[in-house]
């Protein structure tokens, strides 16, 4: 054995400890982006509970889709924390290891294309309400809404296909599969945000005012939940085309799934916040997405019928005046005995 004053040599895994370390660039970003994404996905899992909460009436098939979204965001947390432990912890100090694609990585794009499917297939069934069934819009907005599941699915693939970063990227198909794949995201969330503003604006002046109100509220989330999420895809397309030297990319694909999940959530528990936003006491029409009829419509309020308690009191007087009677005896009155 050596003594206690020999040193162990460490070799060389190919890794620089001094500021030019390799690792910050390329998996630095995407250490701090998982850290988002995982904030995020306890926002999601608060979001899950208040909906629960707030609205057990809901009907049973939008439930279960909130039951997939929650559970779909789990699995994707779990595989974004299984690669990072992978590539830090397994792979510590070995920068060839940075270099492969590991497995998990194709789980999250996979679970995202999923997320991605709910949500944008809930706001695809939302134009089919508010257009009063218009099969053009609905088809349109599907479309790219599959077609971004179906390049999600074509990523995945290329992921096990091609098992290092450099041949990945350095390849046209896989370039195809992402930009196309964020490419339509990011046109499904404008086309559903253009459709939602253009039908909403249409109908709103036909309303009560306060319903009006109401309206613009609605827009004003449709339109700025549908710009992050549109604008996070672009980001993702351009530094995945720019930043050959870092994952950057992928930590911001895996933040756009929990916006995605969010921005459900946060539309459908904000539902008693617009419908009260003006005054919690008045009671005003609501606006009703129907599967049924023409669209959309305002609701009259559902006012509780009052409840009406009767009460029925019995006083009898005795005015006999019997002997023995208590102090209020009439023949102890002023005046001496009644005759």
């Amino acid at each position: 054995m050596s003594s206690s004053g020999s040193s162990v040599a460490v070799p060389n895994l190919g890794i620089s400890m001094g500021p030019d370390n390799p690792a910050v660039p390329f998996i630095g970003g995407l250490l701090i982006e998982v850290f988002v994404a995982c904030i995020l996905y306890g926002i999601t899992t608060l979001q899950s509970f208040m909906y629960f909460q707030k609205y057990p009436n809901d009907a049973a098939s939008l439930k279960i889709l909130v039951g997939t979204v929650w559970a779909l965001e789990s699995v994707h947390t779990a595989f974004c924390m299984q690669f990072l432990y992978a590539y830090l912890v397994e792979g510590f100090a070995d920068y060839t290891y940075f270099l492969k694609i590991n497995w998990g990585i194709g789980v999250t794009v996979i679970t995202s294309a999923g997320i991605a499917l709910c949500v944008q297939g809930y706001y695809v069934w939302r134009v089919w309400c508010v257009s009063s069934k218009s099969l053009v819009w609905t088809a349109i907005i599907g479309v790219f809404a599959l077609a971004r599941v179906a390049f999600g699915i074509g990523s995945t693939i290329l992921s096990y296909v091609y098992p290092e970063w450099i041949t990945f990227r350095d390849t046209t198909s896989s370039l195809v599969t992402i930009s196309g794949g964020l490419g339509s995201a990011a046109l499904v969330d404008l086309l559903v945000a253009v459709t939602l503003s253009y039908y909403l604006r249409k109908g709103r002046n036909s309303w009560h005012k306060e319903s009006n109100s109401k309206i613009n509220a609605i827009l004003l989330y449709a339109v700025n939940t549908g710009a992050i999420t549109g604008t996070a895809s672009l980001l993702c397309v351009i530094l995945f085309a720019t930043q050959k030297q870092s994952l950057v990319f992928l930590g911001l694909v895996e933040i756009q799934a929990k916006l995605y999940a969010n921005s459900f959530l946060g539309s459908l528990n904000a539902r008693s916040h617009i419908r009260n936003k003006n005054n919690p006491t008045a009671q005003y029409p609501s606006i009703e997405f129907s599967s049924s009829g023409n669209g959309f419509r305002a609701v009259a309020p559902q006012v509780p019928v009052p409840k009406v308690e009767v009460f029925q009191q019995t006083i009898v007087h005795d005015d006999r005046g019997l002997q023995g009677d208590s102090e209020y005896d009439m023949r102890h009155l002023k005046g001496g005995e009644l005759v």
